[in-house]
């Protein structure tokens, strides 16, 4: 179904009730009848319903919330908070009030504490009974959830903006395993193809920008394609020495507005090589630049780290 261009679509539901900026929000399985969590920085976690658009539960927590999800079966929100800490909300045995407070001292069963600083993102198992949470104190952790502890904690080098559990292929375990298409080798390029190298061995090129090709042309090939335009249109109607466009550069605007319309003609085809002159220096001074910059880059990179 393609959408008329010319129809501003309106959404079907607009959630302003947060006073402060949204960090995360999860949207749980179900299709229309889905239910979404949203997480804010105005230390409450919010469960609306697609279908109605209704607000059904907002929990009031003492920090602000960074991150949330929900298991599969969707008993239980998980709220990462800015502090580091974690907490398990009950949907199912919930009392019905739309509005409540989660107190860490009342649901001391409720609370994972392991990181130290705040949980950037949360993923659940698809049984539902392992939690993994990713912080800026640069570590991700799994958690058992009905015990509350950490069975596993990875220390990266850098603090951690996402992760998530996914299901394994059934052969990421199979030793005699060898897929259909194998794909063949990476190969390390500094250069691009402009620069004349070429891949070797059969290996695939990693080129940056790679999903703009064929999409939009860059303002080299732009110009070279007015460059030839202009200089095949010079060819067909003929030039005029440089000495002779000297010449003309004393006629001001009103002189070329009370010529007649041949005369206008004539002066703007001898006017063309001089513009296609200034074209050329253009193009040159682009590349120029265009380079510098690629070798810049490359030295950057290039460059042992300390």
């Amino acid at each position: 179904m393609q959408a008329d261009p010319s129809r501003i679509l309106a959404p079907r539901h607009v959630w302003s009730q947060h006073t402060l900026p949204i960090t995360d929000l999860h949207c749980g399985f179900g299709g229309p009848m889905a239910r979404v969590a949203t997480a804010s920085l105005d230390q409450t976690v919010k469960l609306w319903a697609i279908s109605s658009g209704d607000l059904l539960l907002s929990v009031l927590f003492d920090v602000g919330i960074t991150s949330v999800t929900m298991d599969l079966a969707e008993h239980h929100v998980f709220c990462g908070g800015s502090d580091g800490s974690i907490f398990q909300v009950d949907l199912c045995s919930w009392p019905g009030q739309r509005e409540h407070s989660f107190r860490p001292e009342q649901n001391t069963g409720k609370v994972f504490r392991g990181h130290r600083n705040q949980v950037t993102c949360l993923s659940v198992s698809t049984d539902g009974s392992v939690l993994l949470s990713g912080s800026h104190d640069e570590s991700v952790r799994l958690w058992d959830v009905k015990s509350k502890q950490s069975m596993r904690t990875v220390t990266l080098k850098g603090p951690v903006t996402n992760a998530a559990i996914v299901l394994a292929p059934p052969s990421m375990l199979n030793p005699e395993f060898r897929p259909s298409s194998p794909l063949p080798l990476f190969n390390k390029h500094l250069l691009g193809a402009e620069h004349g190298d070429e891949a070797q061995g059969g290996g695939l090129r990693l080129q940056l920008g790679l999903h703009l090709q064929g999409t939009e042309q860059t303002y080299l090939e732009r110009l070279e394609q007015l460059q030839a335009a202009l200089s095949g249109y010079v060819e067909k109607v003929g030039g005029v020495s440089p000495g002779c466009w000297r010449g003309l550069g004393g006629l001001g605007q009103s002189s070329l507005t009370h010529m007649p319309f041949s005369q206008q003609n004539m002066l703007g085809n001898q006017m063309l090589p001089v513009r296609v002159l200034e074209l050329e220096e253009e193009v040159r001074n682009l590349r120029k630049i265009n380079r510098d910059l690629f070798d810049f880059s490359t030295r950057i990179i290039t460059r042992p780290s300390k």
